[in-house]
């Protein structure tokens, strides 16, 4: 087509139709105009459709990852849930007539109950990392998506502080115990067989119940322990990753 113009072109040059040349001239110049706009227009199409399948790769991958980030949230809940129970029955000991009715095994039951480990979410964040990490996060479409995703990092950091001070309020009961009672012997009573005797054979770690700061720092734990299933954390967690999830499924192409 340009070269037929451009043949035109010559042909008016030769005859001096200056006027129609130039009319050429500029028709030329308007295709060509046209046909860069069409080719910018199909390239923007083309980065379009591969940003929209680079985003549903991304979405079904987030799906995926925070399917899994519920289901540990969940066994969060539930294995605090039954921490708090395990600390409220151990608050029972500290009743002496409560104490006076159970064994030295059922009291060492109690204990290894509480002291065997403390509850801890880690979630799976690889697909969450690389998404922000690499900038990609914008080519999710959705802003009230994105926001969501984007706030989840600060709101496992905020648990991340609980999670420290459970740690710490946990260690202070352990040395306690330790300074107080025996471990060996909660041992021993969980079916743990040394070749050995001991010194603390002898001892009965009901006497810790008798102290006012091992109760004091119990209550502590047991009330921090308890808020942590509560909206500001767990609860709070699976909360948001619910509504992720319902994003996530709207937005995804089935």
């Amino acid at each position: 087509m340009i070269k037929f113009f451009r043949k035109i072109r010559q042909n008016l040059l030769t005859e001096n139709r200056t006027g129609k040349y130039f009319k050429y001239a500029i028709g030329e110049i308007v295709l060509v105009v046209i046909g860069i706009l069409i080719a910018l227009s199909i390239n923007n199409h083309n980065n379009n459709r591969q940003q929209r399948k680079i985003e549903q790769a991304y979405l079904l991958s987030l799906q995926s990852e925070f399917k899994t980030n519920l289901e540990k949230i969940n066994n969060c809940l539930t294995e605090n849930y039954n921490q708090v129970k395990a600390v409220e029955n151990m608050l029972t000991l500290f009743d002496d007539n409560v104490r006076d009715t159970i064994s030295e095994k059922e009291t060492s039951n109690i204990i290894h109950s509480v002291f065997k480990g403390v509850t801890t979410y880690i979630p799976s964040k690889g697909v969450l990392t690389d998404i922000i990490s690499s900038g990609n996060l914008n080519l999710i479409q959705d802003e009230k998506l994105r926001q969501k995703i984007a706030s989840f990092e600060s709101t496992l950091d905020f648990l991340k502080i609980q999670e420290v001070s459970i740690l710490e309020i946990h260690k202070e009961l352990q040395k306690q115990l330790n300074e107080n009672g025996s471990v060996r012997k909660v041992l021993i009573n969980k079916g743990f067989n040394f070749e050995h005797q001991s010194i603390s054979d002898s001892v009965s770690n009901k006497k810790v119940f008798g102290l006012i700061k091992f109760e004091n720092t119990l209550l502590d734990f047991y009330l921090t322990i308890n808020a942590t299933n509560g909206q500001r954390f767990f609860g709070g967690i699976k909360e948001q990753i619910e509504q992720i999830l319902v994003d996530l499924d709207s937005e995804i192409i089935k």
